[in-house]
């Protein structure tokens, strides 16, 4: 009845399988190897953290109304009126760099390091309901929330940078090397904003009300508004002991090129992100069992 015709009529030879269908044991079952599951692994992050971006932006921006826009328009309308303000005082800079373009690519890369630090402290907070949810962690929230903000201000230095250069012909030498210097900033700021989250056991209103005036209080040595060649070399030095100092060196070497002398040390800029990022793994880790989330 099965079509293979019955043992005792088919001669056998001996140590020989008896006619029919091969038995489930022989059937090799593929298994994923190691390779396999780490990319099924990775591609279900990264599905999840495109899913908690969406959310992030209808949280932020709402639905309507342009509220996706807003994402940009907010880095550009704060950098450009900076910029805005320095061109029309009239007063030149050293080395005879253009003042908007100088403005831009300082203050709004420094808006994605205000930005990234205030909001992170009520990051768990806001995305509470989603730790219910088996394939969302901490680390996928604040990764999720730190490349909205780079995103955006990559975006919006773009935007500026592209509409400046439309009317004064003062374009980008280097739009690749000014973006690595924009995501060195993002991955520093990522790895300080573990450690901001971590310290939230002690209260998440402490930790914000330390964190927003200190953003506001470094702007002046963070680089943003100066460059280091303007200094005596005797506090190069020690200007060049502050890391973001090195990152918007980098930023204005990509946006101005060879006309003015750089100063950054970019063995000494990885150690520091290595090490804010370890740090706060760890620290965050370490934290996890305190974090109230009620």
């Amino acid at each position: 009845m099965d079509g293979y015709p019955p043992a005792s009529a088919v001669p056998q030879l001996p140590g020989s399988r008896p006619p029919g269908p091969p038995p489930l044991a022989s059937v090799a079952l593929g298994r994923p190897g190691p390779v396999e599951r780490l990319i099924a692994g990775l591609r279900i992050q990264l599905i999840v953290i495109g899913a908690l971006m969406m959310r992030e932006i209808h949280t932020r921006f709402g639905r309507h109304h342009m509220g996706y826009m807003w994402l940009f328009f907010e880095p550009m309308i704060l950098g450009g009126c900076i910029a805005g303000l320095h061109a029309l005082s009239g007063h030149g800079l050293p080395g005879g760099l253009d003042t908007a373009s100088f403005y831009i690519v300082g203050y709004t890369p420094y808006y994605l390091f205000r930005s990234i630090l205030n909001r992170s402290a009520g990051a768990l907070h806001a995305n509470a309901p989603l730790f219910y949810h088996r394939q969302v962690t901490f680390l996928d929230i604040m990764i999720s929330r730190n490349l909205l903000d780079g995103a955006s201000v990559m975006i919006a230095v773009l935007i500026m940078l592209g509409g400046l250069g439309a009317f004064t012909d003062v374009w980008p030498v280097d739009l690749v090397w000014m973006a690595f210097g924009i995501t060195l900033i993002l991955l520093f700021c990522h790895g300080f904003s573990l450690i901001i989250v971590a310290g939230t056991v002690w209260g998440t209103e402490t930790i914000e009300r330390l964190i927003h005036p200190l953003t506001y209080l470094t702007i002046p040595i963070t680089g943003a508004f100066f460059m280091v060649f303007w200094f005596p070399t005797e506090m190069q030095e020690l200007i060049l002991l502050i890391p973001t100092v090195h990152m918007f060196e980098i930023i204005r070497e990509g946006q101005f090129g060879p006309v003015v002398p750089y100063h950054y040390d970019l063995v000494y800029v990885t150690v520091w992100i290595l090490a804010l990022n370890l740090l706060g793994l760890l620290a965050l880790r370490a934290a996890k069992p305190r974090l109230d989330l009620n």
